[in-house]
């Protein structure tokens, strides 16, 4: 996997700059530092390496990442907010069909609205239902040739889950037995997340453990460990979508006999935290 060093892009009258990666997999490789440069043909910009050899081939890795990184920060402003105001229909209109029921999807319809992902890619994912592969050299799709159908057609079936797999401030209050204010103060003292849909706030149910004798009438808890796990998460994981989808997905790094856990998991088996905070520092870690 290769992550980003330092960045340097202008595009002042001309575009020029330079990416630094490294190779996380292989940390006793050299750091590829790769330039752009400005071209009268389109994309508009050619990667060269130190030696001014142009580099085309998108199959490798450093190429391939420099290229999607050149690639995102291209696209013009109001593009990124035309595709923002998309992703936000489709997460909360009340229409959604066709989209698998599960939250981590919303993080697919984000990266496409960063330009991360194309449409053709972001459409096989909600069609087929698994991970995306990185497409060496696939282009971002203008959002305009999005049909709007295809978002429409998109619509009851995240609502459901969303509706089925959160819950509202009153109920959240109700499991925890405090009132709906001091809920309030959770989100401000950042020992929950939440996210907006038509204009309330859900609570993703993961964060709260249900009581082990619920028939006694014993409230339930946050799950331990919130408060650090929050305070230590990068800013891209403190999207309540994005967090539940680096909570919910198995890990090999947390493996237990073999068997790769949830950071969810881990956590609600009583393992150490700073285990799960370790992914966010360390080179395990994948998006």
């Amino acid at each position: 996997m290769m992550r980003l060093v330092s960045l340097h892009l202008s595009n002042d009258r001309i575009l020029w700059g330079h990416v630094l990666l490294e190779d996380t997999d292989d940390p006793a490789a050299s750091m590829a530092r790769i330039m752009i440069e400005h071209s009268d043909k389109e994309p508009g910009y050619e990667l060269v390496d130190r030696n001014r050899r142009h580099l085309t081939d998108l199959t490798i890795p450093a190429t391939r990442e420099a290229n999607r990184i050149v690639q995102t920060l291209l696209i013009p402003a109001s593009e990124i907010a035309k595709r923002e105001k998309a992703v936000r229909e489709v997460i909360h209109s009340g229409y959604l069909e066709g989209f698998p029921d599960d939250m981590p999807w919303q993080g697919q319809l984000w990266m496409y609205a960063r330009g991360e992902i194309s449409i053709d890619q972001l459409q096989a994912y909600t069609d087929q239902g698994r991970q995306i592969a990185g497409a060496p050299g696939a282009a971002p799709a203008d959002g305009a040739d999005v049909p709007e159908e295809w978002w429409r057609a998109t619509q009851a079936r995240i609502r459901r889950h969303l509706l089925e797999a959160t819950l509202t401030e009153a109920e959240a209050a109700a499991a925890l037995q405090i009132s709906v204010d001091e809920v309030g103060e959770l989100f401000g003292s950042n020992l929950l997340t939440s996210f907006d849909l038509d204009g309330e706030e859900r609570i993703p149910t993961w964060q709260i453990v249900q009581p082990a004798l619920p028939e006694f009438g014993d409230p339930a808890s946050l799950l331990p460990g919130l408060d650090v796990l929050f305070a230590a998460a990068p800013q891209r994981l403190l999207d309540a979508a994005a967090m539940t989808e680096f909570m919910t997905t198995p890990r090999q790094f947390l493996s237990v006999d073999d068997v790769p856990l949830t950071p969810l998991a881990w956590m609600q088996q009583g393992r150490p935290v700073a285990t799960v905070i370790a992914l966010f520092r360390g080179r395990r870690w994948r998006w």
